[in-house]
């Protein structure tokens, strides 16, 4: 079945949502280091803190809500969800398999964007110092921390035929994220709400969000063991709704 979903994989626009939304946050925050030289003179963690600032808030969620309703909808055309539920298959196989392969554009979006960073940086802007690992790192721990937002929006997109309702419903998360994340009352949601966790993890280390943690061992794993129970409490969820689903 995975092999099945990298096929259509391979026919999508899901590469091209996954290549223009870290380009942009590599080109908005290129533009904010090169109109403000003077506020943002700590090299490459302000290019980077600038970088990830917007992509973290909105692109990155957004970006998963637009893969995952993507990916789901062949499925809502014809007969392909009737197949699908008719298969005698397991359905932990079909949920998965869809997990997985919103999971590589989600990758993929990442590689673009530690890409587009370090070269914009290093021979655009032409930043002193070393690249930052540090950068690449965050960057790869963001995937692991986007599989409940997968899983969730994966679910809202198999149980809605509308491409633009479960996409909505992800950016309204993000209004709330940006909420919990700067506001020290609504704290505690972002150690839960999926938007959050995207936001908190792409900004580790960073300077650009007040108390954003850094790449310690007390930070991070906290943060990715909640993504990872978050995301299997998704999956069980929407096996659930797999098996109660009717045919249409």
């Amino acid at each position: 079945m995975f092999r099945a979903e990298l096929i259509k994989l391979k026919r999508s626009t899901i590469w091209l949502i996954a290549l223009a939304l870290p380009l942009l946050a590599v080109t908005t925050g290129t533009i904010n280091l090169a109109n403000n030289p003077d506020a943002l003179d700590a090299g490459w963690a302000s290019f980077t803190s600038q970088v990830t600032l917007f992509y973290g808030l909105l692109f990155f969620s957004i970006g998963i809500g637009l893969l995952a309703a993507t990916a789901w909808r062949m499925e809502h055309r014809g007969t392909n969800w009737n197949l699908l539920l008719t298969s005698t298959r397991q359905p932990v196989r079909l949920v998965l398999a869809k997990i997985a392969v919103i999971a590589i554009p989600v990758a993929f979006m990442q590689l673009v964007l530690v890409t587009g960073a370090f070269i914009s940086g290093a021979f655009v802007l032409r930043l002193d110092g070393a690249v930052p690992w540090q950068f690449a790192l965050v960057g790869a721990l963001s995937v692991v921390a986007a599989l409940p937002l997968i899983a969730i929006q994966s679910l809202l997109s198999m149980l809605l035929k509308s491409f633009a309702v479960p996409v909505a419903i992800c950016l309204l998360g993000c209004v709330v994220g940006v909420a919990t994340v700067t506001s020290d009352a609504l704290r505690p949601l972002s150690y839960v709400l999926p938007q959050a966790i995207n936001t908190r993890a792409l900004n580790l280390g960073s300077t650009a969000l007040a108390g954003s943690g850094g790449l310690t061992a007390a930070d991070v794993v906290p943060l990715l063991g909640t993504a990872l129970i978050l995301a299997a409490a998704a999956v069980a969820l929407t096996l659930a709704a797999v098996r109660a689903v009717k045919l249409r």
